[in-house]
């Protein structure tokens, strides 16, 4: 009788526990009787990149892969719950559905979805017709503008090739010449119109504001300070391949120029082939590449370019490189190892990842702060896109030339030949061919 008894109160515990479990919602964990779990799904976040979510502005969740998610902090029965979108990537579009309500069970069904924006082109200074005039945006002209460099307060800096003069944009669009005088030639150091150019390319600024070109047809390294006073920092009106300190060592057509917090100059030393380093006291070096053409990866000289003509450099050190020639985006540890990113040395203009994606002479590369590549492809007459993970897109522009302003495709270039991005996601570009600075922002 007493076994009977006890087995009886055994089946009327489990009962008893059944019961509370079904009220608790099955799972066993008694505090979702008075709180609930926020979950759902993310789906087109671009791979390598990351999106921050807020539950009631709050409760964090970083997320850097599509699929399910869950916030850690359960919400109160009854208690609202709103999930919203607190940073996305630069050039991706974040929306929420099912994102607000009252907690009355588990939530599973929001839905977080990513999307790429359209890319709105307007001609930010110039027109078509070539000159050198200043003037406020498209007042002011230029004569195939290249390279472009942005300092911390907003102003842009320009490689104006034809003129021989380095330009300055001014946040309000306002144009003038930082130094050399337009159509004058030559390698003179001084301030402002005293100084000359031959044919500069590449610029690059520094946190203290100082410009750095590469003055191609010099096969010079200048730097300008921010007082217009222009000096040689490396190299000599002799082209060579040379290491050593300042005019004892050499280039040969030196174009995209970057330099590092540390105020080290990385140079696309097209017609070496080579990515050379330069230090603060003016002493050169190779990174990568040698002075014979190709389009192997490798370490330091057992890798080879093909006439790279931009470079730009990540938080980590790294620089990559728009290797014009061999139609690749390469890549460069501080190691000096070099590995192929995008692209392949047949040309084309398909959007795809790694090798799948071809490009046309890409002449310029730049990096916004969610780690995207630009491109400038120039001879496809496109701005390229470069995810993290080497996904390769078209921001705006198609192959055929032309200049009309316009969103994505719609939009058109001509030779776009150097590419600069800002922190807010604004993609600026030297359209060579057509005189002038565009811009690309994300449409409304």
């Amino acid at each position: 009788m007493k076994r009977l008894a006890a087995s009886r109160l055994r089946r009327t515990a489990i009962a008893s526990l059944s019961l509370f479990l079904a009220a608790c919602g099955g799972n066993g964990d008694s505090q979702e009787a008075t709180s609930h779990t926020i979950r759902g799904t993310l789906s087109g976040l671009d791979s390598g990149l990351s999106i921050k979510l807020l539950d009631n502005g709050t409760d964090t969740l970083t997320l850097t892969a599509n699929g399910s998610f869950s916030f850690a902090t359960p919400v109160a029965t009854n208690n609202a719950y709103a999930v919203t979108v607190g940073t996305q990537p630069l050039w991706q579009n974040c929306s929420v559905t099912n994102g607000s309500g009252t907690a009355t069970a588990n939530v599973t069904n929001v839905a977080i979805s990513c999307a790429f924006p359209s890319a709105l082109v307007v001609t930010w200074a110039g027109s078509t017709t070539s000159g050198s005039t200043n003037g406020t945006g498209t007042a002011a002209s230029f004569n195939a503008p290249t390279h472009l460099a942005l300092d911390a307060s907003g102003n842009i800096y320009v490689g104006d090739w034809g003129n021989s003069v380095i330009r300055k944009i001014t946040p309000g669009g306002v144009v003038s010449i930082l130094a050399g005088t337009a159509g004058v030639t030559g390698s003179a150091n001084g301030a402002g119109a005293a100084a000359t150019f031959n044919k500069p390319e590449g610029v690059a600024v520094d946190a203290s504001g100082n410009v750095y070109v590469g003055d191609r047809f010099n096969n010079e390294i200048r730097v300008i300070t921010p007082a217009g006073v222009v000096s040689t920092l490396a190299g000599s009106t002799t082209a060579g391949s040379a290491n050593g300190t300042g005019t004892a060592a050499s280039f040969n057509w030196p174009s995209g120029v970057a330099v590092d917090t540390s105020g080290n100059v990385y140079v696309a030393d097209a017609f070496n082939n080579e990515i050379r380093k330069i230090t603060p006291a003016g002493v050169v070096s190779t990174l990568a590449g040698s002075t014979t053409s190709g389009s192997t990866d490798g370490t330091g000289s057992a890798a080879s370019f093909k006439n790279p003509y931009g470079v730009a450099l990540d938080a980590s050190g790294n620089v990559y490189v728009a290797d014009t020639f061999n139609n690749e985006i390469r890549k460069i540890t501080p190691a000096g190892v070099v590995s192929t990113l995008a692209g392949s040395t047949t040309s084309g203009s398909a959007d795809g990842t790694g090798s799948a994606a071809s490009f046309n002479h890409p002449y310029d590369v730049a990096l916004d702060a969610s780690g995207n590549l630009y491109v400038a492809d120039g001879d496809n007459n496109e701005i390229r896109k470069i995810t993290p993970a080497g996904v390769v897109s078209t921001l705006a522009g198609s192959t055929t030339a032309g200049s009309a302003d316009g969103t994505g495709t719609a939009a058109s270039f001509n030779l776009p030949f150097g590419v600069a991005a800002r922190s807010n996601g604004f993609v600026y570009v030297g359209d060579a061919n057509n005189n002038e600075i565009r811009v690309i922002t994300p449409a409304p």
